[in-house]
């Protein structure tokens, strides 16, 4: 993924100067032992009946602790120009995760109904605009003039990757591209891509800046997420997601990367 470039010159004196802020590469390794052993204890060590419950109840808590982390630092810079609306976005985008979760137990697990589409997936997309409302926000702050490759790089990044979903999905089986599923996934795939182009735009803005490493670790979360998201909806078109299915390890170890990225970004500034 060749990442997109930005003139010099369009970058204004306002992006935060460069401090060191060192990663803790331990919680990297914590975190990737928490995923894989939530994984592997909820398909191997605890009953199928018991393991959907315990995976539903670790997929909401997940956003839900991301939206409390983010809307703690909106109202932390609620009189700054920028990081109060953005990170408000950003918490509401991820309670809207946490209900769309939430809505998707009800259906799964109280009621047994297929939760695939249905009113859980209204919260789902709820996101994607916050998110980006976020990332934008900030971009256009820092860098209130974007080049033009960088402009082409949010618009080809997203549809290459549509691409390439629509060419997997429509030839691992006999699917149409005039099916409902398919169209349904595309929108999800579509608008968690962008999400994901407008992050690594920002990495590249903020990577020499105060919050460089913290936006850092926000794209690698919203890369997982985006991971989960894109294998998420092939699963649908063919029924076979289940909640002990691997792709929740994406979506787990996303939420875990945001919450970190949250915490320093507040320790930073």
């Amino acid at each position: 993924m060749r990442d997109p470039e930005i003139d010099p010159n369009e970058v204004p004196e306002v992006v935060p100067e460069k401090i060191k802020s060192p990663y803790n590469f331990k919680i990297f390794i914590i975190i990737a032992a928490i995923v894989i052993s939530f994984h592997v204890l909820i398909n191997f060590a605890i009953s199928e009946e018991n393991s959907d419950s315990i995976a539903s109840v670790f997929s909401f808590l997940n956003p839900l602790i991301v939206s409390v982390i983010g809307f703690s630092i909106a109202i932390r810079y609620r009189k700054s120009l920028i990081f109060g609306k953005s990170y408000a976005a950003l918490a509401i985008g991820y309670l809207g995760l946490f209900l769309g979760e939430v809505t998707y137990m009800i259906y799964d697990i109280v009621f047994n109904i297929e939760p695939f589409p249905s009113i859980a997936d209204v919260f789902f997309f709820m996101s994607y605009p916050l998110l980006l409302v976020h990332l934008i926000l900030n971009i256009k702050f820092f860098t209130p003039k974007i080049g033009r490759k960088a402009k082409l790089w949010v618009i080809i990044m997203p549809i290459a990757v549509l691409i390439g979903y629509s060419i997997i999905s429509t030839t691992q089986a006999d699917i149409s591209i005039f099916e409902f599923d398919f169209y349904y996934g595309v929108i999800f795939v579509y608008f968690s891509t962008l999400t994901l182009s407008f992050a690594v735009l920002g990495a590249i803005i903020f990577k020499e800046g105060v919050i460089g490493k913290a936006w850092f670790l926000l794209v690698m979360g919203i890369l997982f997420n985006t991971i989960g998201d894109t294998w998420y909806y092939n699963l649908e078109l063919f029924g076979k997601y289940d909640l002990l299915h691997p792709v929740n390890m994406f979506w787990y170890a996303g939420y875990w990367l945001v919450m970190y990225a949250l915490v320093k970004h507040k320790k930073t500034l």
